[in-house]
């Protein structure tokens, strides 16, 4: 990691943990909210393309810096006391935890978003030829389906069946609805995917999208879906990679917002309109394991498992690899490993 990079990243957190501590976290939440949202590729909603990403994030920290330590010193503020999270609920697994997360998270999703975002993004991210022979026409499990959006897609997009898992009903609630209301062939189960309660290579085709690194074993994980899986069958699989000021970053933030209650975060977000299906900022911030992996161990685990595997780059302009894939400017300083896209063979 580049030392210059690590010193004005520690300084600008400095002064994030000032800021709480002075009573204006919810200037120490903008700011990163702030810095967090130019780290991609691009900005949609501000129709910006990060050409030089490197050097823009060094300006955009300054920019910020600036800006708290102007906040600090000149706007004196009341002390609230956002110190204390809300009471746990007896004894919580990790995955009851994560659970809890996703599901305030995606109960906020309009039915536009569960039904015709996930089809495009699916698009972007599995080339059609995937869709055509490995989709269209099976069945397919959808292990760790969160709000069953993209359950919807494998739908839509040909597959016999689709059975979409997670550990709460209430993740999937309102995908459940448009189920019904659609007769798609899609059901969902209610289950711990280290545990998926189905026969030895009942599916013939596994979508696996953005789970596994929020357990406690990416390798059980990974397990269970090759046991799952016919042989032949094929998978895609997607993971958080590693290296970079991106995922440095993310670590560093997640300190942070240790200090600041989920809920507290939450109101910030809405008084700046956020957008409901923009939960990639509560997502990181608060969810209780995020593992980033690099690309050398996460291959030896495929391989270990038994999986042949093929590197997948998406088309989607706010995804890293696609970027590193482009030869972006300084991509592998930005981003290191990117993400992880991959198609696997059983």
């Amino acid at each position: 990691m580049d030392k210059h990079f690590e010193i004005k990243l520690s300084d600008l957190m400095r002064i994030c943990h000032e800021l709480v501590q002075n009573g204006q976290a919810y200037v120490a939440i903008v700011i990163c909210h702030e810095y967090f949202r130019y780290l991609f590729p691009v900005e949609p909603y501000e129709k910006f393309i990060n050409t030089d990403p490197y050097r823009h994030t060094l300006k955009k920290m300054d920019e910020l810096m600036a800006l708290g330590r102007m906040w600090r010193t000149q706007v004196k503020a009341y002390k609230p006391d956002y110190t204390r999270a809300k009471s746990p609920r007896g004894k919580e697994t990790l995955e009851s935890k994560t659970s809890q997360l996703y599901s305030g998270l995606w109960r906020q999703f309009d039915k536009k978003t569960i039904w015709n975002e996930s089809v495009e993004l699916v698009r972007k991210r599995l080339p059609a030829e995937i869709i055509d022979r490995a989709i269209r026409g099976k069945k397919v499990l959808d292990m760790g389906c969160g709000s069953g959006r993209y359950t919807l897609a494998l739908a839509r997009l040909g597959a016999r069946e689709v059975v979409g898992v997670d550990l709460s009903s209430q993740s999937y609630a309102g995908a459940q609805e448009l189920v019904n209301s659609k007769r798609l062939a899609v059901r969902f189960v209610e289950s711990n995917f280290h545990r998926l309660p189905f026969k030895t290579g009942e599916f013939d085709f596994v979508f696996c999208n953005g789970t596994l690194h929020h357990s406690s074993s990416i390798d059980k994980g990974l397990s269970e879906l090759f046991r799952v899986l016919k042989s032949p069958g094929e998978s895609f699989l997607y993971l958080y990679a590693d290296g970079g000021v991106f995922w440095h970053s993310r670590r560093e933030m997640r300190k942070l917002f240790k200090n600041i209650p989920a809920e507290y975060t939450e109101s910030v977000m809405r008084v700046i309109s956020l957008p409901s299906h923009r939960f990639i900022f509560q997502d990181v911030w608060y969810v209780p394991q995020e593992t980033h992996t690099s690309r050398v161990q996460l291959e030896k685990m495929l391989e270990k498992r038994g999986f042949r595997h093929t590197k997948l780059f998406s088309t989607n302009a706010f995804d890293l690899d696609r970027a590193i894939a482009a030869q972006v400017k300084d991509a592998v300083l930005m981003w290191g490993d990117g993400e992880h896209r991959y198609l696997l063979n059983k």
